[in-house]
């Protein structure tokens, strides 16, 4: 259980040595999409400060329709440039490949009835996965996430994409893939 009151305690020694407000949008113009986990920081691993980079996270670090919508407040309001996607070894969305059966059954137990019905039917027809979005394969998931927004026309091409794998073992940090923003003209 998370002790409030020590967490509350910190809020406020936080406030107490709060300098300025930092401006809106993010010093690097970066956007990070990464897991939730707790020893994922993307501020830690590229040496960022607050405000550096806009971080957005969700289980498995996915690329997912509400991910999209935030980068697309980030690139029209942020001014984001660059987008980072980040996986990790040891990922709980590697677990959900085998605890699936377990997961659907909690996301039906706290649905309305007729939701949970068509939570099971989707299941039956195979398409949980469009919804739990489970990683079989680290770097085949890095891959596939850079090519969903690669292909997605609210993703312009002047953004720059670039997939990596993080390991929660040793801290190493892995190119797998990218594209190469087309700056100059924006292209859409």
């Amino acid at each position: 259980m998370a002790d409030v009151p020590k967490l509350m305690e910190a809020a406020s020694r936080w406030q107490k040595n709060f300098n300025t407000p930092l401006p809106l949008a993010a010093n690097s113009r970066l956007a990070i999409i990464t897991c939730m986990d707790s020893r994922v920081h993307p501020e830690r691993i590229f040496d960022m400060k607050l405000g550096d980079a806009e971080v957005l996270r969700n289980a498995g670090g996915r690329v997912t329709l509400d991910m999209i919508r935030s980068l697309v407040v980030s690139q029209e309001i942020l001014k984001t440039t660059d987008i980072f996607v980040i996986h990790h070894t040891d990922c709980g969305g590697q677990a959900a490949v085998r605890q699936h059966g377990m997961l659907i059954q909690a996301m039906v137990d706290k649905l309305p009835f007729l939701f949970g019905l068509v939570l099971r039917l989707l299941d039956a027809l195979s398409m949980t996965g469009l919804l739990l979005k489970p990683i079989r394969n680290l770097e085949r998931s890095v891959y596939e996430d850079v090519e969903k927004l690669k292909s997605n026309p609210m993703v312009p091409k002047s953004i720059g994409i670039y997939g990596f794998l993080y390991s929660t073992e040793d801290g190493s940090l892995k190119e797998i893939t990218r594209r190469l923003p087309v700056r100059g003209k924006k292209l859409q």
